[in-house]
């Protein structure tokens, strides 16, 4: 006999477990599929993975009652400086402008997922099966069934609603028959943890070069953490380079704000591309996360949007006598729908702006970061969108 969910959330990272935690406490039964067993002793690679989490995300976490169990891990960002590599015009944001403690936190992904993953641990109605793998599913008029292969057997759940969290390459999104718009950047991102000389403290620098975006974010006293955005052959070139010749890459990238770089641990790559999603839900099913819309790294929207997604969501679900209800979830997908465009239409766009190479483009972008300085009222808007600080006002 098959177990049964009322909710079963396939993909069990960053923005699945959210989903769960945020259903925690709900009464519903949640199921969490998972491929990989949650370690309490992260690889070198994943110690330096970093999540870049607003100030409207971290009112969601206090909400969840999970700030304290992660707030020791959380490097505080109080100002931003976005610069364009080798043209004038620089763009300041200062927290105290929008009277918050900071405009966002640098959290280590595995301290993250910790976090999530004890509380999920707490709660009786949510099991998380790992390591397991999504085979198939059949959708129904009242409930999906689906396979799993756990422990190289198959396995059958059924479940009231689908939840797909799987990623960008969603296995769910593509058994669904759900449509995507993918874009290919021919870029991969370099991740890092660095030293400089000049430590950022509690500054964030975006600088923005014709190869792609620098992003350098603090996270501990004496290191930062690099989010460096390469043609796919350069990243190869770069994640190949010994430390001498990649610090000396990236001094020649970035500059001399931050002094001279003498320091790199483990680097790691991934590739980037878009995805989004048009219409993110079918019969007893939806999509979250990058599974529905996988943005650009440059200006660290992606999971801040996802855990937006999932907040409203989680809300609807405590409302419903029914989670997979159709008209539920074209509520949720029309909630959430201008959001989803703003943030995926803005880091689209900066990133083509910024990586466009056409002749006088340069002055063009210069004055434009000059003009943001110029018009408050535009930088302030952006701010706050970027903060997240509306949606954490009504929610």
């Amino acid at each position: 006999m098959a177990d049964h969910f009322d909710v079963l959330v396939i993909g069990g990272g960053l923005v699945g477990a959210s989903f769960a935690c945020a259903m925690a406490g709900s009464g519903r039964r949640i199921g969490l599929v998972e491929a990989l067993l949650p370690s309490t002793e992260p690889s070198p690679g994943e110690v330096e993975r970093t999540t870049a989490l607003a100030w409207g995300s971290r009112a969601l976490f206090e909400r969840w009652g999970l700030w304290s169990a992660i707030a020791g891990e959380a490097a505080p960002i109080r100002h931003l400086h976005v610069s364009q590599q080798g043209r004038f015009g620089v763009t300041r944001v200062d927290h105290a402008d929008y009277g918050v403690e900071a405009l966002g936190y640098v959290l280590p992904n595995h301290a993250l997922a910790g976090a999530l993953y004890q509380r999920l641990g707490e709660d009786e109605a949510v099991s998380v099966i790992a390591p397991a793998r999504f085979e198939h599913l059949e959708p129904g008029e009242e409930q999906v069934t689906l396979t799993i292969s756990e422990d190289g057997r198959p396995r059958t759940l059924t479940t009231r609603l689908v939840v797909g969290a799987d990623g960008a390459g969603s296995a769910v999104r593509s058994a669904l028959g759900i449509g995507a718009d993918i874009r290919d950047y021919g870029q991969q991102a370099v991740v890092a943890s660095i030293r400089a000389s000049r430590p950022p403290g509690d500054t964030a620098y975006e600088r923005f070069t014709p190869a792609g975006p620098i992003a350098i974010l603090p996270r501990s006293p004496e290191t930062a953490a690099l989010v460096w955005t390469l043609p796919t052959d350069e990243a190869a070139q770069r994640c190949a380079d010994d430390e001498e010749a990649f610090l000396a890459a990236l001094q020649a990238a970035f500059g001399q704000r931050l002094g001279h770089f003498d320091q790199l641990g483990p680097r790691g790559a991934y590739p980037l591309k878009r995805v989004i999603c048009p219409r993110p839900i079918a019969e007893r099913a939806l999509l979250v996360g990058s599974a529905g819309h996988h943005l650009h790294p440059a200006a660290a929207q992606g999971f801040n949007l996802a855990l937006r997604d999932v907040t409203v969501l989680a809300g609807l679900m405590q409302l419903a006598d029914d989670p997979g209800d159709a008209a539920l979830l074209e509520t949720w997908r029309e909630a959430r729908r201008a959001d989803q465009q703003r943030v995926s239409g803005f880091t689209d766009g900066i990133v083509r702006l910024f990586s466009n190479r056409l002749p006088g483009l340069g002055l063009a972008r210069g004055l434009g970061l000059t003009g943001l300085e110029l018009l408050p009222g535009i930088k302030h808007d952006m701010a706050r969108r970027s903060m997240g600080l509306a949606f954490a006002a009504d929610g």
